[in-house]
């Protein structure tokens, strides 16, 4: 390449000799086809990667999925609430209230589960609340049957309650007894027997042995406190107490018997040992089938069977379910006594 004399010198001269060599490198490669690779661009390095750009922030498609579906999910919820306090109303207007009914009772979305257990919390008149029952028991989705197991556990009204078995019943009963199980084990005495009667309406054997455990529970209980001077009261608290006499709290046990519980255990199993917790494990232990035909949802418990003989090692006996001690009778006259 040729220089013009007039570039040779001079202060700017280094730098248009520059500029003109990479003018003519430019040019001889476009001649000969080839071109410098262009760097990517962040959007191309992203997506390379699988995110995408979404409200400001990169993201995946899944988590952009999850995003949308939470919003979604969200509006209708919120549509629900409005639905359900329109029917609500509906329902103390005589002209609609028939039409109102069927519809809070034909509500089968999953969407509407949150709208139906707010509404269950603060009803007031029982035959709404059972309007209520009845649509998330004909939804199923898991949070319905949470909320299900929920109110046959813990909400005020025992009809309420009741209500919520019938229908965990029909579901499936195994279901609820997770819940309920480990509800026997409440700081709460009255969530306990409240949960044990819910496990004998559910009418399920496997209750059984959690049942026996929660025939008496202890709890800490706190008395005297806020009484007048001298005066003693008694109120179970989860996270302790203590005993009063007119003056600073002071901490106490107390055991209680649970008459929730051995009703829920004499419903399950026919049998009745009252407080005897040695003597329910030890049948526990060796339990045999309830009586033929016994349903324990039938309110059958008090049913007995007749004794049965029955041979050990050349011995016969007599075997009753109620009967803890059993004398058996060998052919020499020998009598020995087995306890169950």
């Amino acid at each position: 390449m040729v220089v013009s004399p007039h570039l040779r010198h001079g202060p700017s001269a280094g730098w248009f000799v520059v500029a003109a060599v990479a003018v003519v490198a430019a040019a001889r490669g476009a001649e000969e086809g080839v071109i410098e690779p262009s760097r990517p661009t962040q959007q191309e390095l992203m997506a390379e990667r699988g995110f995408v750009r979404y409200r400001g922030a990169w993201r995946t498609v899944q988590e952009i999925e999850l995003i949308e579906r939470a919003e979604r999910a969200t509006l209708a919820q919120k549509e629900w609430n409005a639905k359900l306090e329109r029917l609500r109303r509906q329902v103390d207007q005589p002209s609609l209230a028939d039409r109102a009914a069927e519809e809070i009772r034909e509500i089968s979305d999953p969407f509407a589960v949150p709208a139906l257990t707010a509404a269950l919390g603060k009803e007031r008149v029982f035959r709404i609340r059972g309007w209520y029952v009845e649509a998330l028991s004909r939804i199923r989705s898991p949070d319905a049957i949470a909320a299900l197991v929920a109110v046959a556990l813990d909400h005020a009204d025992p009809e309420t309650r009741i209500a919520a078995v019938e229908r965990l019943v029909v579901i499936g009963p195994h279901i609820a007894v997770p819940t309920l199980v480990s509800a026997l084990s409440s700081a709460d005495n009255a969530q306990v027997n409240r949960a044990a009667e819910a496990l004998g309406r559910l009418g399920v054997p496997s209750a059984v042995g959690p049942l026996i455990d929660a025939l008496e529970t202890t709890h800490i209980v706190m008395t005297g406190q806020g009484g007048p001077e001298g005066s003693t009261t008694a109120t179970f608290t989860p996270g302790g107490g203590g005993l009063s006499m007119g003056s600073g709290p002071k901490r106490r046990t107390m055991a209680v018997r649970n008459e929730r519980v051995l009703e829920a255990l004499v419903a399950l199993t026919g049998v009745n040992f009252e407080w005897d917790a040695h003597a329910w494990r030890a049948w526990f232990a060796n339990r045999q089938s309830p009586p033929a035909g016994f349903d324990p949802r039938r309110g059958e418990s008090q049913r007995r069977r007749p004794p049965h003989a029955v041979r050990l090692g050349g011995s016969v006996g007599l075997a009753c379910p109620d009967v803890v001690a059993v004398t058996l009778f060998t052919p020499r006259g020998a009598a020995g006594t087995i306890r169950a």
